[in-house]
């Protein structure tokens, strides 16, 4: 039987190196490569094509969320995401970048590698502490607010005597609403990311949300579209 082969990718050395050592007493598992961030999983997983990334939510460089965004732009290998956060928006983040599997690091050994090989076979693993969050998310925030939509429609809308097409989701997420205010006091991703305290690869992942959301062909439509829809307030007016 050939064995599952992992990529892990954690800024802690400890966790990578304590992970690695538990998934190799397994037969059936194979840790190819550990990496310290996302760019460097970018690399390797483009090197040595794994069967399932482990990766770490929030690291220096490039963090998870950007990384599997990235890795799903690819068709880059299945990712399962870990994390010691119950932060609603990682979650959203990370299942809207494409990550098939959400677990948190207090998980046991065996609970990671049922979800390593179930995501492998193609299925999607989230932990149920994670679903909870998700579902208290959805129930108390009001449709027009939600963050995460599993599935998403258009229709069309007129404004300025136009016709476009309606944003696939009509109000952005608070965080995507702090970007577009940026993007429309011309703010480089680079000053983002440090106004936020997050990296440029989650500000990028942020943009393309953005542009997908209000169907949007670059930053500066995305500004006028998010300021026509009321969505900056009246000082963008």
């Amino acid at each position: 039987m050939t064995p599952l082969r992992v990529l892990i990718v954690d800024d802690q050395p400890l966790v990578r190196q304590g992970l690695a050592s538990l998934l190799d007493l397994e037969d059936d598992v194979q840790v190819v490569a550990q990496a310290e961030h996302g760019a460097r999983a970018l690399e390797l997983a483009q090197a040595l094509n794994p069967d399932v990334i482990l990766m770490d939510v929030r690291m220096p460089v490039m963090d998870g969320v950007s990384a599997t965004a990235e890795l799903r732009r690819r068709g880059g290998p299945p990712v399962v995401l870990l994390t010691t956060f119950e932060e609603v928006e990682d979650m959203t983040g990370g299942l809207n970048a494409g990550a098939r599997g959400y677990l948190f690091k207090s998980a046991e050994i065996e609970e990671i590698l049922s979800a390593l090989q179930r995501v492998h076979r193609g299925e999607q693993v989230i932990h149920p502490r994670v679903a909870q969050l998700l579902a208290q998310h959805l129930t108390r925030t009001p449709p027009a607010a939600r963050s995460f939509h599993p599935q998403r429609s258009g229709v069309s809308s007129e404004t300025d005597g136009g016709r476009f097409s309606r944003p696939r989701e009509s109000v952005l997420t608070e965080r995507e609403v702090q970007v577009v205010r940026a993007l429309a006091a011309g703010h480089p991703n680079k000053r983002i990311a440090s106004q936020m305290g997050i990296s440029e690869g989650t500000v990028k992942v942020h943009v393309s949300s953005i542009l997908g959301k209000l169907n949007a062909g670059n930053r500066t439509e995305a500004v006028r579209r998010a300021t026509d829809l009321g969505l900056l307030g009246d000082a963008f007016r």
